[in-house]
């Protein structure tokens, strides 16, 4: 009588634990050169400069809300993952290696998953190659270049720890769909794993919609049979999806909502849904051919809000054959019109139907990849023979070399930071822009820095960064007008954010004006203590103030609720002026400049170009000349008003102006190309 292993050999199938040994070993060794990787990009923040994570007492708080994410970049609530950054940190101390050496055994956990999910999936198929096609399927997903973000970057690790609990929990669910076994102990499994998944990442939340369909299309149930046999079982997963944001909720609804940094922020609901619309196709072709992917996609493609638009049109064209082929394949193929539905339904969440920091992200089709899995393996079950399977294990292998080598070369671009970015150079990007002007500020080449952080903010994407960096650039060369607007500016952008506050602490200390200095670092301490090492530069100054006091400047007299007022009231402005409420902006200027006076070049200014924008050019002009009055080195001043002499037809003012704007301040590049551009 044969022994069970010699009847597997003998049918054609493998012995699942080599398999799995064979295959955890392939899935590291092509990850294996990230682990020299170092922290990079978000890293800094979400990792490196959270205290929290160095100490494991802090884990329950995560849970709470007393700590986590949200404390870092606005409404996110994961404490999982920052568990996991606590544990490294137990472990590894900031070393690098530690945590990238967690993110490719999680992704060896999810390829050793996967393969047995594919497994369940597949398991009334009586093919004899099976099992071949189940590993193609799970090596095309291991392999897959579109992975090395969620792996190759530490702070990536959100999508691929939620995909592990992700699979898990549709794994049980399949478990308990089956007649034998204890189907209530894996139906908590269930339960428990999709919990765990919404507690690591929001994307997770597909899932009821995932084994529903599944029901439907794969294992051909009917409506009526599935409201009466798994009615109660989806309800548990709804119900479970409820409580979750119920919690989410509770935890959250405290923390301000930093609406300025949406992506979609200022944006009216037509360019959102258009402008995400375009993205469907692009997202298709990076799942399939992975060429071309970026850490970062802000502004890489162009606001759009008409169904006229070009890429609008290819984008409708490309989803209508795809549904086409979705209903074709309904009842002859159903796997591969299951999984299509599938890549669609698990983008949902990061479509910013509801509003996000991010356009897009390769990490982002860490779960929707499946699909791909799902389509191979079915494909080459369905037409496999013995005359073609020479071909399919050509074919496979050829895309598993090509997948595996372009991991390979990928995880090496997120080696350093200087590597990452400049992996993205000659592609449009805001914050791609930013990093690669931050790379030749480091080098002292200011020029160079000034033109990408120019490029940036012509994008039209709201960049905190740009205009705070841009500032910087002129303060460096001391033109303290010019890097206040800009500074301010982005300080507007996000009056939460530490960065700009800093730097303008920065500018005021640079000279002497350390009341306001102080005022500033004492906001920095509210919204993130010691930011940058501000505790100790506020002692300093606090300590200079004491042994050499100066006048300090008239909006440092304001009480505290006046100063409020005016944040409110700047904030205000220009979310109405990026809204084109342009009368309701020019009433909160007006009021800001009656509170404080002070600052009322940048109020005038600001004036000016809402008449501007709003085609009022007299009313522009007239802003923007008490701008300048305010203050006659203002070389921003200078030149809006040469603009808008420009618009009214008046070259010969325009001229003067632009050249005003240069005596005030010879780096203006703004001045300097339209000074140029007329003459």
């Amino acid at each position: 009588m044969k022994s069970n292993k010699e009847k597997k050999t003998a049918s054609g199938r493998f012995n699942s634990l080599g398999v799995s040994v064979i295959l955890a070993v392939i899935t590291f060794a092509v990850f294996a050169n990230s682990l020299s990787n170092d922290f990079v990009f978000d890293d800094e923040s979400v990792v490196v400069g959270d205290e929290t994570i160095t100490s494991l007492s802090n884990i329950p708080k995560y849970f709470t809300g007393e700590l986590g994410f949200h404390k870092v970049i606005g409404r996110y609530y994961r404490p999982i993952v920052s568990a996991t950054y606590a544990l490294d940190y137990s472990i590894w101390g900031l070393k690098p290696f530690g945590f990238h050496l967690t993110n490719v055994l999680i992704h060896v956990i999810n390829a050793l998953l996967l393969f047995a999910l594919l497994k369940l999936i597949f398991e009334s198929s009586s093919s004899k190659f099976k099992d071949y096609a189940i590993l193609i399927g799970t090596l095309t997903f291991a392999l897959h270049p579109i992975h090395t973000e969620a792996v190759a970057w530490v702070s990536g690790r959100t999508d691929s720890l939620s995909c592990t609990f992700f699979f898990a929990a549709f794994i049980y669910y399949l478990k308990y769909s089956r007649p034998d076994g204890n189907r209530n102990s894996n139906l908590v499994f269930g339960l428990l794993f999709y919990l765990l998944a919404l507690l690591s990442k929001e994307m997770a939340i597909t899932i009821p919609a995932v084994i529903i369909l599944f029901d439907l299309i794969i294992n051909r149930m009917s409506i009526k049979q599935m409201i009466s046999e798994r009615s109660k079982v989806y309800a548990a997963f709804i119900i479970l999806s409820v409580i979750y944001l119920v919690l989410r909720w509770a935890v959250l609804k405290d923390v301000p909502q930093r609406e300025s940094y949406f992506y979609f922020y200022g944006k009216d609901s037509a360019t959102a849904f258009f402008t995400m619309f375009q993205t469907l196709p692009f997202y298709f072709k990076l799942a399939v051919f992975p060429v071309g992917m970026l850490y970062h996609y802000g502004g890489y493609l162009p606001y759009v809000n008409s169904i006229s638009e070009p890429s609008v049109i290819f984008a409708a064209g490309f989803v209508i054959v795809v549904a086409f082929i979705i209903y074709y394949l309904y009842k002859r193929f159903p796997m591969v019109s299951y999984s299509l539905i599938f890549f669609f339904l698990t983008l949902l969440p990061v479509l910013n139907i509801v509003p996000t920091m991010n356009f897009m992200g390769d990490r982002f089709l860490y779960i929707p990849s499946l699909f791909l899995s799902l389509s191979l393996t079915a494909i080459a079950i369905k037409y496999y023979t013995k005359e073609n399977v020479k071909l399919i294990y050509a074919l496979s292998g050829i895309l598993l070399f090509v997948f595996g080598f372009m991991t390979v070369s990928r995880n090496a671009d997120w080696k350093t930071n200087d590597e990452l970015f400049l992996s993205a150079e000659g592609k449009p990007g805001s914050v791609l822009y930013v990093n690669i002007g931050n790379i030749y500020a480091n080098k002292g080449d200011y020029k160079t820095a000034e033109g990408y952080y120019r490029l940036a903010i012509d994008l039209n994407v709201p960049s905190v960064l740009a205009y705070n960096n841009l500032g910087k650039i002129f303060m460096v060369n001391s033109n303290y007008d010019s890097a206040y607007f800009y500074i301010h500016k982005a300080h507007m952008l996000d009056t939460l954010s530490p960065e700009p506050m800093h730097t303008l602490a920065a500018l005021f200390a640079r000279f002497d004006r350390l009341p306001e200095a102080i005022h500033w670092l004492e906001r920095v301490q509210k919204v993130s203590p010691n930011y940058m090492n501000s505790e100790q530069m506020l002692s300093e100054l606090k300590l200079k103030q004491e042994t050499n006091p100066v006048q300090p400047d008239p909006r440092m007299l304001l009480d505290p609720k006046s100063l409020s007022r005016i944040a409110e009231l700047e904030s205000s402005s220009y979310t109405n002026y990026s809204a084109k409420k342009y009368d309701e902006a020019i009433k909160d200027l007006k009021m800001l400049i009656e509170m404080n006076p002070s600052g009322s070049k940048g109020y005038y200014n600001n004036m000016g170009m809402c008449y501007f924008d709003g085609g009022k050019i007299d009313d522009a002009i007239s802003s923007f000349d008490m701008s300048v009055k305010a203050d006659p080195k203002f070389s921003t001043g200078y030149n809006n008003l040469g603009q808008a002499y420009e618009k009214k037809g008046d070259k010969v003012k325009a001229i003067e102006f632009f050249k005003k704007a240069l005596e005030a301040d010879p780096n203006n590049t703004a001045a300097k190309d339209n000074l140029n551009r007329l003459q």
